[in-house]
């Protein structure tokens, strides 16, 4: 694909009025309370329990939101508009059906972009497409390896695990059910991956050429045009863009650069492709939200190309052949779809995308991805196996827009699973594992205020093994 030109939308003058750690915070805390309540469906005193984050900046207002929220949250049915009011800060967050919600930039009624065009609800869900084995779902082992998973602090919401396209474990708790769309967080950098990977697939992109991002070539001096398509997928475009494990000092503002999407009414788009280089593309191996965003403008400008709706190209290119109707692919106050955070849908939709790797990119009958580039996805990023800058003890080397269970010099395989399983991954402890070895797909949802649930999925990861071999 040809490098495009600047997405072609109005971009008012509009920085926000965050400033402190506090405004942020606050910004962040009704993004993730109000989609929660908005879109995933729990009531709203339930969404604040299960994703305050408040009360980390600051234990007394997070107690305030918590037991007085009647007087925090003021919801205004006809505007469909959330208002949340914490310390005499208030901000707006307003919800377009089937395209979920948007926080409105201050001072503004709507967002930068023509959004009463999406506020269609989404149909309804698709027939079911997997097997049930009632055997397994009646297996006490089974059950009693599933209650690891669902230990109370752990807040899980749905697991899911199929084996042989059967599944063989399906349990729902914290208030979801099997039709709750649920947040599934960074998860979403792998739905931005497999999109990429259909674009390579039609040939409209290529993973070894420099990004075809216009403004990274107008300057033939410019280091960031040397940054390859695989570079962007791999998060290794060293591009200069600050971490939530930074010092605050090194922000600049009140938030990181990586959480600033979440938390103001930003262009994310532009945001990340305006970036400086800062370190040789390919040599550091960092999780930064610009790598996702700027793949994210790619996917967009090949929709723009095509004349079509870039919040509906996703949908027609990977979700609905996969029977995914409801998937909520929420866009920031520009029209960019968030890929990085903010993407609600049901347990079975997530099962969808994992058996889709498991069969290499084809489903039924039709190869949606290359199964060359699931290979690429599943292979380790050379910059994160050589320079990693570490993240957890679940997170440690990264493939192509999924994480992998891989032993490396500096630490064990993270999980208690073969190593040539990979996983999508989102903060809250959302994952799908997809296991080649084991022709299975496990996947597991919860809230973010979950206590050590990584730690829970993987005692049931080990325990199911002990059952399933």
């Amino acid at each position: 694909m040809a490098p495009h030109g600047p997405l072609a939308h109005a971009r008012p003058a509009y920085a926000g009025p965050a400033v402190s750690r506090f405004h942020f915070a606050a910004n962040q805390a009704l993004m993730e309370t109000g989609n929660v309540h908005l879109v995933s469906g729990l009531p709203l005193p339930d969404a604040i329990r299960t994703t305050n984050r408040i009360g980390d900046l600051d234990p007394g207002l997070g107690r305030l939101v918590e037991e007085d929220w009647r007087s925090v949250y003021a919801w205004d049915a006809d505007a469909q508009v959330l208002t949340q009011t914490i310390d005499g800060y208030g901000r707006h967050l307003r919800r377009y059906g089937g395209m979920g919600c948007v926080l409105l930039p201050a001072g503004f009624d709507a967002p930068f972009f023509d959004a009463a065009a999406h506020a269609a609800p989404k149909p309804d869900h698709a027939p079911a497409d997997f097997d049930i084995d009632t055997g397994a779902l009646a297996d006490a082992a089974l059950a009693a390896a599933v209650d690891h998973a669902f230990a109370a602090e752990a807040q899980t919401a749905a697991l899911i695990v199929i084996r042989g396209g059967r599944v063989l474990a399906e349990r729902y708790g914290s208030g979801a059910d099997a039709d709750m769309m649920l947040a599934s967080w960074s998860m979403g950098k792998s739905i931005a991956a497999l999109l990429i990977g259909n674009l390579v697939g039609a040939g409209r992109l290529d993973l070894d050429a420099e990004a075809p991002v216009a403004e990274w070539h107008a300057d033939p001096d410019d280091p960031r045009r040397r940054i390859r398509l695989r570079d962007l997928v791999r998060m290794s475009s060293g591009l200069r863009f600050s971490g939530a494990r930074e010092p605050a000092w090194a922000w600049g503002r009140g938030a990181a650069d990586h959480q600033l999407v979440y938390s103001e009414a930003i262009d994310s788009y532009a945001f990340s492709i305006g970036q400086p280089a800062q370190h040789p593309p390919g040599t550091l191996g960092r999780y930064r939200n610009c790598d996702i965003a700027t793949l994210g403008a790619l996917v967009r400008r090949a929709a723009e190309a095509d004349g079509i709706d870039p919040l509906l190209w996703p949908n027609r290119a990977l979700l609905a052949p996969l029977g995914m109707r409801r998937m909520t692919l929420s866009p920031d106050a520009y029209g960019n779809i968030v890929y990085t955070g903010m993407n609600y849908g049901t347990a079975r939709d997530w099962a969808r995308l994992g058996q889709l790797c498991l069969a290499r990119g084809a489903w039924r009958g039709e190869q949606l991805v290359p199964a060359a580039y699931i290979d690429f996805m599943a292979t380790p990023a050379p910059a994160w196996e050589s320079n990693p800058e570490p993240l957890s003890d679940f997170h440690h080397l990264y493939g192509g827009g999924v994480w992998l269970n891989r032993r490396t010099a500096a630490a064990p395989a993270p999980w208690a699973l073969p190593e040539d399983a990979y996983n999508f991954a989102g903060a809250g402890g959302q994952r799908v594992f997809v296991v080649p070895s084991l022709d299975m797909v496990i996947v597991r949802h919860g809230h973010m205020r979950g206590v050590e649930p990584d730690a829970h999925t993987n005692a049931f990861l080990a325990a199911l093994l002990r059952v399933v071999g």
